[in-house]
């Protein structure tokens, strides 16, 4: 019973060493839905328990990105604009994980940064971590996976929407980092003239990260902006570099669409192609834009997204994702390319059946070992208004022909316009011979959670989302191990344990409780408790698992006969309201058949009425009880039977 008081080696070699994540396997079926047509092969979305990432406060944590260490499969970096309040009001962070994704702990930079966060391994191992602010943007390096960082490079005064990538391939740029950015040209005077003078440079280093070569010139636009995108390696060490140009919304009030276009070079980031394209993309025009960002909606235009095959059955097939504005509403389309970007397949939408009002938004793809392409996206299927949404995940097979049904990846509903979202800060700078103060709240600023999300496929064959989710009414990081699979995949099962050879023990001394910030309203008395089990033993334990409570007061609190003020249980699954409710927590495992050691459940919310509303000095002691593989009788044992 627990008792608590509630106050350059080969990376294709690592990765066949890397132990699957939580080391089992998956076995939920899904169908699959293939643009209206039969699937040739059955596949299946995996999906485990969503993670709480941020544990650092009720403040706005917005615009997501994450990699996996090539080195270690278990080694995540995840970076996010955080609300932090006072006089810095944004700031950038790294969060790190070294269990695949089950604990997570936030980092401070050394010198600050404020926007735009990057993350990235180097081909060794190395942690990288990029953010922007008004000294400029700046590169940090961390050489122990993201526990600590060096001090900051400053790359200089750029504009926006900084990307990286690191050559993880065996060609003769193996190790290259490479870094794009979207600046103005030097000399230009855009808020005086208000014309556009963009363009997207290129950083690259060969010293992994030490130090850099650049800023070298991509691509000028013409009175046009041009925002970098997500660079990919191809399996040569082709270098692509896709780029949005977009419209000059301050002069060109009937443009309505942006045009996504891309650059190649094969020299390491020394010479690039001209500009090549890949597909125009509708975005509305400035008036219907703009009232969107005012609607009240939380649907919102985003640029394009960009995934490769770099090592699996489709070698080089390079995948972009984005979504298109028709119908007063936004569709998720998705194409792709087997030659290098020469031509490219007819886009298609992602997610065919969707209700006539429902829209699929801020989209992030990415391609695990194998070849198998993920993408989620938010969407708001299921909420007319379009003022909340859940987190959606589909995948594909056969490089993107057909996709698997969709499933749902978010275990709550988003909901973006609480109190912790629109609480405003203030973004201060001088100007014009004035200081200046703008007030953005991280609902005002990033309706739906940022500009980007997260999304990478380890070396291990899993993906992990990082996404901003407003479940609580303040858009907090969140995860989850998915993985894409077919038959194929997982012949063996091995973390599927019969149930003959299991037993059913008391888990107490094997688990945990981990908790989940907690909301209490006065009013009501009502306090909202989100419990994790946490397996803190060595051994895989299987659900069933129950967890009933023993005691509301502690026994020498009555055996002194000291008063004490037990809550009410308001939803327990077996409807108890005090000592013998039950929680059943085997719902609490998302698609995975076992908690492995070191795993944690999702969070069931307890839900508990304090006695008056200033009493909640709560006690309760639980006992938890699950299975764990059946012990085989010792040697001794046997022979004493015998």
């Amino acid at each position: 019973m627990i008792g608590l008081n509630i106050s350059f080696e080969s990376i294709a070699t690592f990765r066949n060493k890397l132990v699957p994540m939580f080391g089992i396997v998956f076995l939920l079926i899904g169908a699959t839905a293939a643009y209206g047509e039969a699937s040739k092969q059955p596949a299946r979305i995996v999906i485990g328990p969503n993670i709480l990432v941020s544990r650092d406060g009720d403040i706005a944590h917005c615009e997501t990105m994450v990699t996996a260490n090539p080195r270690d499969a278990k080694n995540i970096v995840g970076g996010s604009i955080v609300m932090v309040g006072g006089d810095a009001s944004f700031a950038t962070k790294p969060y790190v994980s070294f269990d695949g994704g089950a604990n997570w702990t936030d980092v401070n930079l050394p010198t600050g940064s404020s926007g735009d966060p990057q993350v990235g391994f180097g081909i060794t191992g190395t942690a990288y971590f990029i953010g922007l602010n008004f000294d400029g943007m700046t590169f940090y390096r961390s050489e122990d996976g993201g526990k600590t960082w060096a001090k900051g490079l400053n790359l200089g005064k750029h504009h926006d929407h900084e990307m990286l990538a690191t050559d993880l391939t065996y060609g003769p740029y193996a190790g290259r980092v490479y870094l794009t950015d979207e600046t103005d040209v030097p000399g230009s005077k855009e808020m005086e003239d208000l014309q556009m003078r963009r363009r997207v440079v290129l950083f690259r280093s060969s010293d992994d990260g030490r130090s850099f070569l650049g800023p070298i010139e991509v691509a000028r636009g013409d009175n046009t902006g041009m925002g970098a995108e997500n660079l990919l390696i191809l399996s040569d060490g082709t270098l692509f570099i896709p780029i949005i140009e977009y419209p000059n919304y301050a002069t060109d009030k009937k443009a309505d669409s942006w045009k996504a276009v891309f650059s190649l070079s094969q020299d390491g980031g020394v010479t690039f192609s001209p500009l090549q394209p890949i597909s125009t993309i509708r975005f509305g025009g400035v008036e219907a834009m703009r009232a969107a960002q005012r609607s009240g909606q939380v649907d919102q235009m985003g640029g394009p997204v960009f995934a490769v095959d770099r090592e699996g059955k489709f070698r080089d097939r390079i995948y972009t994702a984005w979504t298109d504005f028709a119908d007063n509403r936004y569709r998720l389309m998705l194409t792709w390319s087997s030659d290098r970007g020469k031509t490219w397949a007819k886009p298609k939408l992602v997610d065919p059946d969707a209700p006539a009002y429902a829209s699929q938004f801020q989209p992030m793809i990415a391609v695990d070992p194998s070849g198998n392409l993920g993408i989620m996206y938010y969407d708001t299927d299921g909420f007319p208004k379009r003022d909340q949404f859940v987190v959606s995940f589909t995948g594909s097979t056969d490089g993107g022909k057909t996709l698997l049904s969709k499933k749902r990846l978010s275990s709550e509903v988003s909901s973006p316009f609480g109190g912790g979202n629109l609480r405003p800060g203030p973004f201060t700078k001088s100007e014009r011979g004035l200081v200046t103060a703008d007030f953005v709240s991280g609902v005002s600023r990033w309706v739906a959670g940022g500009d980007y999300v997260g999304l990478t496929g380890g070396e291990d064959g899993v993906f992990h989302p990082f996404w901003a989710d407003a479940r609580s009414g303040t858009y907090q990081l969140y995860t989850a191990p998915i993985r894409v699979e077919t038959p194929s995949d997982t012949e063996a099962q091995p973390g599927v344990v019969a149930a003959a050879a299991k037993e059913q023990v008391s888990l107490s001394d094997k688990v945990a409780l981990v908790f989940d910030p907690i909301n209490y309203d006065q009013q009501t008395k009502d306090a909202i408790i989100p419990i994790r089990l946490k397996n803190t033993s060595h051994e895989t334990l299987y659900p069933p698992f129950r967890v009933e409570v023993k005691e509301l007061a502690h026994p020498y609190t009555i055996k002194s006969h000291e008063p004490f003020d037990p809550p009410t249980i308001l939803n327990s699954s077996n409807g108890s309201r005090g000592v013998g409710a039950v929680f059943d927590y085997s719902i609490a495992l998302g698609d995975l058949p076992a908690l492995e050691p070191g795993a944690v459940t999702n969070a069931i919310p307890w839900r508990l009425q304090a006695a008056s509303a200033v009493k909640t000095n709560f006690h309760m002691g639980v006992e938890i009880t699950g299975y764990r593989a059946k012990q085989q009788p010792s040697s001794e044992a046997k022979s004493g039977a015998q």
